[in-house]
């Protein structure tokens, strides 16, 4: 007689992804709920930073004359600072007068170690890759959480009640059972945007080609070029807001070099447009991501829409809701199973 191996039901699936990734949850929800809040973190870490108001645009260009190497991020109201990133990934923070207010070195303090564990498991490149079969599982993960929940008989509110008794007491496993079905069903959506999109930017070469190929619409004016030269970062400037007038700099390539925009309207914190320079100082690029195809202006939005860089304080409460019920669902069914196993014994 022949034994038919069973496959694993959902409950299974659900409960070894659930364990297998718990500690992974917890570390990319509590950094991320406090990457949020980085600009205000920095500032209460050093107070030096906390500026009664934003560089100039003519005391950044100043600043940005005397550097040729590197990356520069443009102040803004809640970072008013300018900050200027080598290639060795140490910062520099200078006020309206050029003064170095500080210096952080790679992995030298908290924030550093908390943007490197959440973009790359403290592991570069290879990191990503893990990080993008994560995020896969985690979004299987919470949709067979969500299947297994789902009214076979109509939706009621039975099905999100919970009942409340000492976690630590026998019938506590009730409370943290009903606890975690009630945060996972509730808090869904904020914790499908959550992972999806980090799982999206994880991928972001496949997920802006696919989109590109589904949605190639593309607008019908052209960039506007100019016959312009610059020898300085004022002049670049000057350039940059003839040719895309409805732009703000955000970004400065010190080496090429290059300015990269944010429309008034646009979501990505840094913008998606570009104006660069070629060797002889002379103007030979413009890109306005308003004349790109739709695909690529989808693909724009995954970032932002991660990082709550648009929507204001709601959408920030969103993202932050999705954090912490990465937090608290991850706990509540690791409590659950050990309650349970020890039952058991």
């Amino acid at each position: 007689m022949s034994l038919k191996r069973k496959l694993p039901t959902l409950t299974q699936w659900h409960r070894w992804l659930g364990l297998t990734l718990s500690l992974w949850l917890l570390l990319m929800a509590v950094s991320g709920s406090i990457l949020l809040y980085k600009n205000e973190f920095l500032s209460w870490q050093y107070p030096q930073l906390q500026l009664p108001q934003p560089l100039t645009q003519t005391q950044v260009a100043r600043i940005a004359n005397n550097h040729h190497t590197g990356y520069a991020l443009m102040p803004t109201d809640d970072r008013p600072w300018l900050e200027i990133v080598d290639s060795e990934s140490t910062h520099y923070y200078y006020d309206a007068s050029g003064t170095l207010l500080l210096e952080r070195h790679y992995l030298s303090d908290v924030t550093s170690w908390l943007v490197e564990l959440h973009h790359h498991l403290l592991l570069d490149e290879l990191g990503k890759d893990i990080l993008g079969i994560l995020g896969l599982a985690s979004l299987a993960l919470i949709f067979t959480g969500l299947i297994r929940w789902w009214p076979r008989r109509g939706f009621s509110l039975r099905a999100l009640s919970v009942r409340f008794y000492n976690p630590f007491s026998r019938r506590g496993m009730q409370t943290l059972w009903q606890s975690h079905r009630f945060i996972g069903v509730v808090l869904f959506i904020p914790v499908f945007i959550g992972l999806s999109t980090g799982t999206a930017i994880m991928y972001s070469a496949q997920v802006k080609s696919m989109l590109l190929a589904t949605l190639p619409f593309q607008q019908t004016s052209s960039n506007k070029m100019i016959d312009a030269s610059a020898v300085n970062w004022q002049q670049r400037f000057d350039i940059a807001k003839q040719v895309l007038p409805t732009t703000d700099a955000r970004l400065l390539y010190l080496e090429e070099p290059r300015i990269r925009l944010k429309h008034n309207n646009e979501w990505h914190p840094n913008g998606r447009n570009y104006v660069g320079f070629n060797q002889n100082g002379k103007l030979d690029e413009v890109t306005n991501t308003h004349n790109t195809p739709l695909g690529n202006q989808v693909s724009n939005t995954i970032y932002p829409l991660h990082v709550a860089a648009m929507g204001g304080w709601l959408y920030q409460l969103v993202i932050l809701l999705s954090g912490v019920a990465l937090i608290l669902l991850p706990v509540s069914g690791i409590w659950f199973y050990t309650k349970r196993f020890s039952r058991l014994q």
